[in-house]
């Protein structure tokens, strides 16, 4: 940001440069005469008042390389705060008046959310200076700096919400010293903030002030595909209530202190909330990709059909009839590494155990679709129990399944089921590849499978006099 944006002197005055980093026949090449038409804003406020400027480019200079220059403005880019530990509490009354600012602009102008393409006031002076939004992709976003500030802006989000979101994302960096969302990857970035996948505030800042942590939950946890937004104008308003009480009041004011017993209670939330959502994510986005990969051609959809009919037929032959209930969840977790969904199905009542059954399911379709595609009359997937009695390690296919069960009962309809769930190779992990000697064939190796403890509270009922699982309540899934 630094050297993208600058003061320097063109023809003995002051100017604000914006440095393109092309030559003049790129810039020319580019057409970028033309991204330098629209305005940026200067919103100042003296006391109660609010006032918004306009700045324009006023023309290019050829240095090292083509910039685009305007009137000046003197301050420093709000990304540069953020990320200098040193500067935190400046950080924080740059988010304040960029809040206010956004909220005096309001709706009727476009301005960018990146950090870097605000800069706010020197020497604390009360006026945040908005950089055209063209100008900003081109000069600011389009460097090295894109992924960090990209880390504060939720691409399906529109307005004020979005602007809400940028607030949140800026004070969670502010108070936890790290990012709400750390990918290095832009596309697991952008997932990350769609599925809300972030260690929440009031976790990551014990003792934050519980008003302003729910707003910042609230506003990172928007889902513009699942519609239902929130007032984003409400959140920010929200935002500035709380922090503008005094305006010179340190972080430490918002922050309340805890005890050692306290702190070690959230500590060991913290880890377990870690363990469960990453590994329930990991889970999620293994069947997603994997079957989105393969579900696209004629051949999986012949597959798809068969199978379903498959299903539908065998289902209503299925039954858990003179079953023990111990018999019956021993039967459901064993299945699992059968592929064997309509069994499990069978097993369960009330939607119980919906997750699970739609990722084996999914699984049995993948490897339908593979054997069709690779001519194969052999599975693709192995069930994690013979893996294991075949001494684990490399394999020529994939792992799924359940061992390591083990069952308590708390009373004669509610039992304690702990096991450990074998998914395949980490999601995005390609399998090594090979040539067979003998037969000339190519060979594919995986990745042995991750290991996934769990512990499930299994509740079941008596059906037309069979006992059938009614609720599977997850209790732990590291």
């Amino acid at each position: 940001m630094e050297k993208q944006v600058f003061l320097f002197d063109i023809d003995g005055h002051k100017a604000l440069g914006f440095d393109t980093g092309l030559d003049s026949r790129a810039f020319a090449r580019a057409k970028f005469a033309q991204f330098i038409t629209e305005p940026g804003f200067i919103v100042s406020f003296v006391g109660s008042n609010t006032s918004v400027n306009l700045w324009k480019a006023e023309g290019v200079v050829e240095n090292s390389s083509m910039v685009v220059w305007g009137p000046p403005f003197s301050g420093e880019s709000i990304d540069l705060l953020l990320h200098d530990s040193e500067k935190r509490e400046e950080a924080l009354a740059a988010i304040r008046r960029w809040i206010q600012a956004v909220l005096a602009l309001g709706e009727k102008y476009h301005v960018p959310l990146w950090p870097c393409a605000a800069l706010t006031g020197e020497n604390q002076q009360d006026e945040i200076f908005f950089a055209p939004p063209d100008l900003a992709q081109l000069c600011l976003i389009a460097k090295e700096t894109n992924l960090n500030n990209s880390r504060y802006v939720q691409p399906d989000l529109n307005g004020m919400n979005a602007a809400a979101f940028t607030a949140a994302a800026m004070l969670y960096q502010v108070f936890a010293g790290s990012p709400a969302f750390p990918a290095g990857d832009e596309i697991i970035l952008y997932e990350d903030m769609r599925e809300g996948n972030f260690l929440p505030i009031r976790l990551a800042v014990p003792g934050l002030h519980d008003k302003l942590a729910a707003l910042i939950q609230k506003a990172l946890i928007q889902n513009a595909k699942k519609g239902g937004l929130p007032d984003g104008r409400r959140l920010l308003e929200g935002f500035l209530g709380i922090l503008r009480t005094d305006p010179t009041d340190p972080l430490s004011s918002f922050v309340s202190l805890i005890s050692e017993t306290d702190k070690l209670l959230i500590e060991k939330e913290k880890i377990k909330y870690l363990k469960t959502n990453n590994a329930a994510v990991k889970t999620r986005r293994f069947v997603k990709r994997n079957a989105a990969l393969l579900l696209g051609s004629l051949a999986a959809v012949i597959i798809i059909v068969l199978a379903v009919n498959s299903v539908i037929k065998s289902r209503s032959a299925l039954s858990t009839a003179n079953m023990e209930p111990v018999q019956v969840i021993e039967s459901y977790y064993n299945a699992f590494g059968k592929l064997d969904h309509p069994w499990m199905e069978a097993c369960v009542i009330n939607d119980a155990g919906k997750d699970d059954i739609n990722m084996v399911m999914n699984l049995f379709i993948i490897s339908k679709i593979r054997q069709a595609y690779e001519y194969s009359i052999q599975s693709s997937i192995i069930s994690a129990n013979e893996w294991l009695e075949a001494g684990g390690g490399r394999v020529n296919f994939q792992v799924f399944g359940v061992t390591d069960l083990r069952i308590a009962m708390s009373n004669e309809k509610q039992y304690w089921v702990e096991y450990t769930l074998w998914i395949p190779g980490e999601a995005g992990d390609e399998p090594e590849t090979g040539q067979d000697s003998m037969t000339n064939r190519r060979t594919v190796e995986y990745l042995p499978p991750q290991s996934l403890p769990r512990t499930d509270f299994v509740t079941l009922e008596q059906k037309k006099g069979n006992w059938r699982i009614s609720e599977i309540r997850r209790v732990s899934a590291d």
